[in-house]
């Protein structure tokens, strides 16, 4: 297998100084990946020029161009900013960046990575290791810490509980080196081969405007008959609730969450699987926004309940 080449996706919405932190990380990478894309999905604030002036600033081919003008940057463009002009949200955001590698670079791996996270600096060179152990893996994530407390596991590889439709993380970090199976990879670091892309297509942008779509894509390629894998030895710093706050005190995330639940479990399961996680989450939602309401918490518990109802009602397509 020759060197991947590795084109990297990066979404930004009015979050500069996290964004050019990870583009920092990426620049001191060894090595370094082949091409940097930031999605600037609609910010309001100047985010997306500063970020073109970190270009210049840090002495890297840059470009700017509207999502229009999705395939023209020059080859030799190392960081490329696309306008998108809206928030289309994690996966429609990932998607512009997807559609631009796969048609106008020669990268072989897509690697989502969440503005908020930053690379070790052997990152690169781990991933390389681990794709020449496993070439046809079609998604590989890798060990991910929290930052600043880097000694705390935020993700070493990813497990369904089926019964209650969920995506769950696993913190033990794995003993082995190579990589090993895991059932979902978690879009905070996700890499994507060319060839799974061909064949499944980008990130299902029903799970707007985030959650539950990297489970999902996990999913999807396993039924396409695609390994799902973790490369332990290479390693991410995630600045957890970074960008959009965490489901436990944010009542819009834990809507999302919820909402998003379900519709993973109506996109993905069987029909006795279906049955038993729906009549689960219809049991378990409703009792937990009761308690929160008990505890004053009532727009959490609103949110819960809004997020049940529209999962069972709206299109998960």
């Amino acid at each position: 297998m020759r060197e991947p080449v590795i084109g990297v996706i990066l979404l930004n919405w009015n979050g500069y100084d996290d964004t050019a932190e990870t583009l920092v990380s990426l620049l001191e990478a060894t090595p370094r990946p082949a091409y940097v894309v930031v999605v600037d999905n609609g910010s309001h604030d100047d985010s997306a020029s500063r970020l073109s002036l970190w270009g210049t600033v840090n002495d890297v081919i840059s470009e700017t161009h509207d999502v229009a003008d999705l395939h023209s940057f020059d080859p030799d463009t190392w960081l490329r900013i696309i306008l998108a002009n809206e928030n289309r949200g994690f996966a429609g955001g990932n998607n512009v960046g997807l559609t631009h590698l796969a048609i106008d670079t020669d990268a072989t791996h897509f690697l989502l990575l969440n503005n908020d996270a930053l690379v070790a600096q052997d990152y690169f060179a781990r991933l390389a290791e681990a794709l020449r152990a496993a070439p046809e893996s079609g998604i590989l994530g890798c060990t991910i810490y929290h930052y600043p407390d880097v000694d705390r596991v935020w993700f070493a590889s990813g497990y369904e509980d089926r019964l209650r439709g969920v995506a769950l993380h696993r913190y033990e970090v794995a003993e082995a080196t190579e990589p090993f199976a895991t059932e979902w990879v978690t879009g905070c670091a996700m890499l994507i081969s060319r060839a799974l892309y061909n064949a499944i297509g980008g990130l299902a942008e029903c799970y707007y405007p985030i959650y539950c779509e990297d489970s999902d894509y996990s999913l999807h390629a396993r039924t396409a008959g695609f390994s799902v894998l973790i490369a332990p030895r290479a390693h991410v710093y995630h600045k957890v609730g970074g960008t959009v706050g965490v489901g436990e005190t944010v009542p819009r995330v834990a809507y999302w969450q919820t909402r998003h639940r379900v519709f993973l479990v109506r996109r993905n399961y069987s029909t006795a699987e279906r049955t038993i996680a729906i009549s689960y989450l219809c049991i378990a939602k409703p009792a937990r926004a009761a308690i929160l309401a008990v505890q004053g918490r009532t727009a959490m518990a609103g949110a819960i309940l809004r997020g049940l109802a529209h999962g069972l009602r709206d299109d998960p397509t």
